[in-house]
């Protein structure tokens, strides 16, 4: 998969991290790979993206990243938006339930977590259980360690290497939705899950419940095997015919605690089954509701962009926020979609002012 339209640049004016989404056609870009110039492209059919000149003989960043230049843009990515102050909603989900049986909110990093002595430091050293550690990415308040943000690509951090609390994300995650605004919700705030294991505490007292009752079944059957062991005493004394009576007997108590057991069984996997069953469907009608919205969203602004004045008969800016300037050919544009001002502005603010 090409992570073409995702991956950011360094902003050559101030020198920071920038991604696609926040980036500007009017700043000058390089890459943080291999520090040559690179272009940002912005046009109506592909999202805003990087790309190298092509006489540059450019580096694979862009095109086809490795796990290396993956993992550093996404640490660049994550330290760009923690000091950019923006609200952070971290979840995780339970991976026995998948966070049917419980919400998932699990932190909210907002503007309180930010002030003037909080710094965002990449590959921040510390020692934890006398050893020296890493952190990929760590948020620190008045030169203290507050939260570890480590970015996994393929190989998760074990758990007892880092100090509570830590978050574990992954990273072609972060990039991709970070810049599609996937992941940000109806509040603004870009939502980003933990992937460490999780179980929630309905799964923890479901499991305790099933360990105890395996242990009860146990206790059960060495029970039954001292009284099995005692019977079998009193029957060398009795009669061979009786033996047999007897030992059948025993036999078929057996086979039918065995079937008893290998019916609980297939039920609670039947059960597992059927709740991750629903998930996938939730998920898949949850999928297919976005899609949905965003194609009917793509052709709204298609037909809005397509739309030419009567007047004047140009593809006109239809921009909120307007910011002209004139280009070489002293040509009237806007900066943000790169179309021409309405000619006949000018005429029709006449006519609404005018009185007749």
């Amino acid at each position: 998969m090409s992570h073409h339209f995702s991956m950011g640049a360094i902003n050559k004016s101030t020198n920071k991290y920038e991604y696609p989404k926040i980036a500007n056609k009017t700043n000058k870009y390089k890459c943080p790979f291999c520090e040559k110039n690179v272009i940002f492209r912005n046009g109506k059919i592909k999202q805003p993206h990087f790309a190298h000149y092509k006489s540059d003989n450019p580096c694979s960043y862009y095109e086809k990243p490795n796990e290396t230049q993956i993992h550093k843009d996404a640490k660049l990515l994550m330290k760009t938006l923690l000091d950019n102050k923006c609200s952070i909603n971290i979840y995780r989900n339970c991976y026995y339930c998948h966070g049917y049986e419980e919400p998932k909110e699990f932190l909210n990093i907002r503007h309180k977590e930010y002030s003037d002595d909080a710094d965002t430091v990449i590959e921040y050293k510390f020692n934890y259980n006398n050893s020296k550690k890493s952190a990929d990415v760590a948020l620190l308040k008045n030169k203290e360690l507050k939260y570890i943000f480590e970015i996994c690509y393929k190989n998760k951090t074990k758990e007892e290497n880092r100090p509570e609390p830590w978050f574990e994300i992954n990273a072609e995650t972060l990039i991709n939705e970070t810049n599609s605004g996937e992941n940000i919700n109806n509040k603004g705030e870009i939502e980003i899950e933990c992937i460490r294991d999780y179980m929630c505490d309905c799964c923890k007292d479901n499991k305790e419940y099933e360990r105890k009752k395996h242990i009860e079944y146990i206790e059960k059957l060495q029970i039954k095997e001292k009284e099995q062991k005692l019977e079998k005493v009193e029957i060398l004394l009795m009669s061979k015919e009786d033996y047999r009576t007897i030992e059948l007997q025993i036999k078929l108590e057996v086979e039918k605690e065995k079937e008893k057991i290998k019916r609980e069984y297939e039920y609670r996997e039947i059960e597992r089954i059927n709740r991750e069953y629903k998930y996938r469907e939730r998920e898949k009608k949850k999928l297919e509701e976005e899609k949905q919205k965003k194609m009917d969203e793509y052709n709204k602004k298609i037909i809005e962009l397509n739309k030419v004045c009567s007047i004047c008969n140009i593809n006109y800016c239809k921009c909120l926020t307007t910011n002209f300037i004139k280009d070489e050919y002293n040509i009237i544009k806007c900066v943000s979609c790169n179309k021409r001002k309405c000619k006949c502005v000018r005429i029709t603010n006449y006519f609404k002012k005018a009185s007749f």
